[in-house]
């Protein structure tokens, strides 16, 4: 069995531990989660291949979380466990969309044999893709025949690549159809999101770790640039990644080899790097957030993420891809829009992208009263009392933008005094609190963090709705 990453999620620490070890055996990379929290950070860090879900989470169902994995990590299949005498819940979450169910009582043997065989079938359907079109790939557009085409020519080079595009457009679902059509194929693929783990964390995560490296290091641990073997890494986010990092990162891609910490032994990189970001690097290295150097040495392959506004005519096939999976997971049989709802979707802008359409579906199906999808629940959040105050407050937001921010600024002073004026209007908006900061504009809690250090500002200035917070000044 090849080296896949696995996530074991459950209350019962003895329990997480049991497994672990039986499946390190195995050659797994495992990791740990005790709670829903704990599982929802770990989707945001690490791309798993497997996830173990515990039926019972405490005073929580683990059955909350099957829809997280599904819509976070759709390429990972997720097996619950559970009690022999609860099976027909397990059954039950399969029609949701689970891979399958294991009993707690269950053999080694038994295990590492579901484990195998669903591996197994992956390939399988891998190779039907190769076959049949790339992995999640839903449209026949000008944009989407362009970037298979391009994506067909460097397939099989060693180079690295970076993929660019905005948030929401699937720059996670182009890495993995790189390395399903390439010769890497049968290899891992590991993925890590480098703005959602901390700094003191980030290079263990990459390159491993020894036994005693730092306080918590109590046993030895494989970097994702170990695990990915000869297979392809992606380090997504690569605009996020601390400045201390982005060097180590430019001597490992440079010299081709790593050493873990806590260990003076290297090890050989043999996998190919993919790095993807909706940043502009060129901006941030002017700005002196990303190394010139590393720019460059990443800037080799380029592939660009198609915004949806782009690829308007694989709207319809999108709508009926997202609707038949909301139906399978949902247990539910919403019929296909009419044509005045597919008018009003093609024509919606969609900042959000792939992603905002996915979401919009999900929510038509599950408010839909009738099995027929309503606009009034696709655009909801602009529908809703509450986004239309939200829009007002967005014109009013208006006067709170520095009397400098104007056309003859400089692009670099006039982002950065805009950036500032959009960070105090949510903060103010959202009391000082980070998380409804993060919902309001689809960033990352450390995203946010790292603009508060930027522009200065501290969170608590703002907290119970307080107007003293500090004036925007550029």
């Amino acid at each position: 069995m090849k080296t896949v990453r696995l996530l074991i999620v459950d209350d019962d620490p003895i329990v997480r531990k049991t497994y672990a070890l039986t499946l390190r055996r195995l050659d797994l990379e495992v990791d740990e989660a005790g709670s829903l929290e704990e599982l929802a950070l770990a989707l945001h860090r690490v791309t798993y291949d497997v996830v173990l879900l515990d039926l019972t989470l405490g005073t929580r169902s683990g059955l909350e979380g099957l829809p997280l994995i599904l819509k976070e990590q759709p390429y990972a299949g997720v097996f619950i466990l559970t009690a022999s005498n609860s099976v027909e819940q397990a059954v039950e979450s399969m029609r949701r969309g689970a891979a399958g169910y294991l009993t707690k009582d269950l053999t080694h043997e038994k295990l590492e044999e579901e484990l195998k065989r669903f591996l197994e079938q992956r390939t399988k359907s891998d190779a039907n893709v190769r076959n049949g079109g790339l992995l999640g790939f839903i449209g026949e557009s000008e944009a989407i025949q362009g970037l298979k085409a391009r994506m067909d020519r460097v397939k099989d080079i060693d180079s690295t690549v970076l993929i660019l595009g905005e948030s929401g457009t699937g720059k996670e679902v182009i890495a993995r159809a790189l390395h399903t059509i390439s010769n890497r194929r049968s290899e891992p693929f590991s993925a890590v999101n480098c703005g959602a783990i901390p700094e003191n964390l980030l290079e263990s995560e990459l390159f491993g770790h020894k036994k005693g490296a730092f306080t918590d290091a109590r046993s030895d641990k494989k970097g994702l640039f170990e695990v990915a073997a000869s297979g392809t890494i992606l380090l997504d986010e690569i605009g996020d990644m601390p400045i201390l990092l982005q060097t180590k990162l430019l001597r490992v891609l440079q010299e081709r080899h790593f050493v873990p910490l806590g260990s003076h032994v290297p090890v050989p990189l043999k996998a190919r790097v993919v790095c993807a970001t909706n940043r502009d690097l060129q901006q941030e290295v002017i700005s002196g957030r990303f190394r010139e150097d590393l720019f460059f040495r990443i800037n080799v392959v380029v592939l660009q993420s198609p915004s949806l506004r782009s690829r308007a005519s694989d709207i319809p096939m999108l709508v009926r891809h997202f609707l038949e999976q909301c139906n399978t997971r949902f247990g539910r049989n919403v019929q296909y829009p009419n044509d005045a709802l597919i008018e009003r979707i093609l024509a919606f802008p969609w900042p959000g992208n792939v992603r905002e359409l996915q979401n919009s579906i999900e929510r038509g199906v599950v408010l839909s009263p009738d099995d027929q999808l309503h606009a009034e629940d696709v655009f909801f959040h602009f529908n809703s009392p509450r986004a239309g105050a939200s829009a007002r407050a967005d014109r009013e937001s208006i006067s709170v933008l520095p009397s400098s921010l104007s056309l003859d600024l400089p692009l670099t002073e006039a982002r950065l005094a805009f950036e500032r004026a959009y960070l105090n209007h949510h903060l103010r908006r959202a009391s000082g609190n980070i998380s409804d900061v993060s919902r309001a504009i689809g960033r990352y809690r450390a995203d946010i963090y790292r603009m508060l250090e930027k522009h200065g500002f501290n969170a608590e200035e703002f907290r119970g709705g307080q107007e003293s917070a500090k004036e925007t000044r550029t």
